[in-house]
């Protein structure tokens, strides 16, 4: 039954959530469902298992301990993308150069690949299982309905494509145990701790999944009941400390300025260094990466601390 819509409301929502808990004793376990993830037409949610909503996992301050986890993850990757991949080639540019511009020009683009291909391999191993975190996600039909950021999409259950991956199927998402389609668009574990999802959103995707018409979907709706017996049930209400929790994610993400700025530098100061023995490519890389680089960094910088700003505010204003 719905019986409240928050959307625009007067108080602020924890305290509402505690007020009504405290009216209601045992007799009433609260729960408050992100109901703008539901299908926008009432006729929708009425239909049969439409309208369930998955709520984010690990809840609460447990998942802002999952993206501390992940983002430690990230950086270590950084740390060595930056030392075996852009400090190799910044260097192997400089002293092709010295021997002659083309040769060093070949090196500098060769790099430049080399450099990127890295990254979106080693350090952005992480980032889908962070945005899970942050998602949830609502059982519409036979569809799975993700918001992540402002996009939203949509997964057919009988599609006959769905699979329960264990953990380590799939790299970076630790301990998680995964739903797939084969992608992954779900997490059923949490990825620190192997933690799985609520018995009753478990149960929820596999009576959509039982009734499927492909034996694959079955299959999985197999998978996912097992998985639920070792799971119980459990409170979806946020733990305490998950604003200050949030506050911290803010900031330590707020760092990551400095080590861009590193990596910025290099570029400017290898640059720099290649305009005394050349005529041209200093300049080009100066041109070409250096000042494209500053001027995103600077722009994230401005990002990265509005959103520190916001976090902190929010962490304020709910404390007071």
């Amino acid at each position: 039954m719905r019986l409240f819509d928050l959307d625009e409301p007067k108080i602020e929502e924890r305290q509402f959530v505690r007020d009504l808990a405290s009216l209601a004793g045992d007799r009433l376990e609260v729960r408050v469902h992100r109901l703008h993830m539901m299908l926008p037409s009432e006729d929708a949610r009425q239909r049969r298992n439409g309208g369930k909503v998955l709520p984010a996992f690990p809840p609460g301050a447990e998942g802002v301990r999952t993206q501390r986890w992940l983002n430690r993850r990230r950086f270590l990757l950084f740390v060595g993308w930056y030392l075996f991949a852009v400090v190799p080639a910044l260097l192997l540019t400089g002293f092709t150069a010295r021997l002659h511009e083309l040769l060093g020009a070949a090196v500098a683009v060769l790099g430049l690949l080399a450099v990127v291909a890295a990254y979106a391999q080693f350090v952005t191993l992480f980032s889908d299982a962070t945005d899970l975190v942050d998602a949830e996600v609502a059982i519409a039909g036979t569809e799975l309905v993700r918001v992540i950021g402002d996009r939203t999409y949509r997964e057919d259950m009988h599609g006959g494509t769905v699979v329960v991956l264990p953990p380590g199927a799939k790299r970076g998402y630790g301990r998680a145990w995964l739903l797939g389609v084969p992608y992954v668009v779900a997490l059923l574990g949490d990825p620190r701790t192997g933690r799985l999802r609520d018995h009753d959103d478990l149960r929820a995707l596999s009576a959509v999944l039982r009734e499927s018409p492909h034996e694959t979907d079955r299959a999985a709706a197999r998978d996912i009941d097992s998985l639920a017996l070792q799971s119980q049930v459990g409170d979806s209400t946020e733990p305490d400390g998950a604003d200050n929790a949030r506050l911290w994610v803010s900031l330590t993400k707020a760092g990551r300025i400095l080590a861009w700025a590193v990596v910025v530098g290099s570029v400017l100061l290898t640059g720099g260094w290649m305009l005394e023995s050349t005529h041209y490519l200093g300049d080009a890389v100066l041109l070409i990466c250096g000042v494209p680089l500053a001027a995103m960094w600077a722009l994230y910088t401005l990002y990265r601390i509005l959103e520190l700003l916001g976090a902190a505010w929010d962490a304020v204003r709910k404390n007071h």
